[in-house]
């Protein structure tokens, strides 16, 4: 195929754009892992503006931040516990809800469906829902911070779309094979919806990891050992000054080659890394899922 000279052009043009876009969007990330590498002294020297990677690179806030206290491990720990569950049991109750609802002959469709959509329009509201968690018994609790998540209806809408997008001549040939609904679903829709799954389940992962709002809520400062990662660094991040009043007094600069701005962008990083981490073993299905999901939608 012979490409033309206007065309190339193009092509080049939109590469380049879309590389300035990429930099412009990744370089604060980087800058946040320069400044974690940087000293007190070089960072006075270049008054606080860090624009390339430091001509002597420490890791001493890392090395205060994951070896001075249990604090940050134990948030560490809670987040993950939090990401693992809540991502897992959100995943079996949506999808399950969602197969329910794929059936053409479930009696009263229609009324769930409305229901369904009326839970994405309209939340119950803070208040009710801390009233709720209250009366359950579940505050100062980690569950707390995973059942509220658990029924999503966007998600749902999305793995109904998908599963009834399954061609019905599967499901058929297992039905005659002897297969019951509950294997039907463990046999042939999970194994065809590999995409969808991670791709929700990718969602609802960052979703966890991420979030601290809840547990500020519904955790108190008298247990802290069940805050997760993410409440430490917003925290962190808001007053430097008063970090002991949050539980990261080990935090606080005292004399070392670092700086409070340091600690504070090194803490970021180790609540990113995770993610970082995990995204690109996703990818593959991320993308397909979120394709196939837009096009069956």
């Amino acid at each position: 195929m012979i490409i033309s000279r206007g065309e190339r052009i193009y092509r080049n043009a939109c590469a380049l754009i879309a590389t300035m876009v990429a930099l412009v969007c990744l370089y604060p990330l980087i800058y946040v892992v320069f400044v974690s590498l940087t000293t007190s002294e070089e960072w006075v020297s270049r008054g606080g503006i860090i624009w390339f990677f430091p001509s002597k690179p420490t890791l001493v806030a890392y090395q205060k931040i994951l070896g001075s206290s249990v604090v940050i491990l134990r948030s560490v720990f809670v987040s993950f516990i939090r990401t693992v569950l809540g991502t897992f049991l959100g995943l079996a109750v949506n999808a399950l809800t969602a197969f329910v609802l794929s059936r053409k002959d479930l009696p009263g469709k229609k009324p769930i469906m409305y229901i369904i959509l009326f839970t994405i329009l309209f939340s119950g509201g803070l208040i009710p829902g801390y009233l709720t968690i209250e009366a359950l018994g579940l505050k100062n609790n980690i569950m707390a911070l995973i059942i509220p998540t658990l029924f999503n209806g966007w998600n749902i809408l999305i793995f109904k779309q998908f599963f009834e997008g399954i061609p019905k001549e599967l499901e058929d040939s297992a039905r005659i094979d002897g297969v019951s609904e509950v294997g039907l679903f463990f046999r042939i829709i999970i194994p065809s919806s590999k995409a969808v799954f991670a791709a929700i389940g990718l969602f609802t992962m960052v979703g966890h990891w991420n979030s601290w709002f809840d547990a500020s809520i519904y955790i108190d400062a008298s247990h802290q050992h069940l805050w997760p990662l993410q409440l430490f660094v917003k925290i962190n991040l808001e007053n430097t000054s008063g970090l002991n009043q949050g539980g990261l007094d080990f935090l606080i600069n005292n004399n070392t080659a670092v700086g409070d701005i340091t600690m504070q962008m090194a803490l970021t990083v180790v609540s990113l890394l995770p993610m970082l981490i995990i995204y690109p073993f996703f990818q593959k299905y991320f993308t397909k899922g979120v394709y196939l999901g837009a096009v069956k939608g």
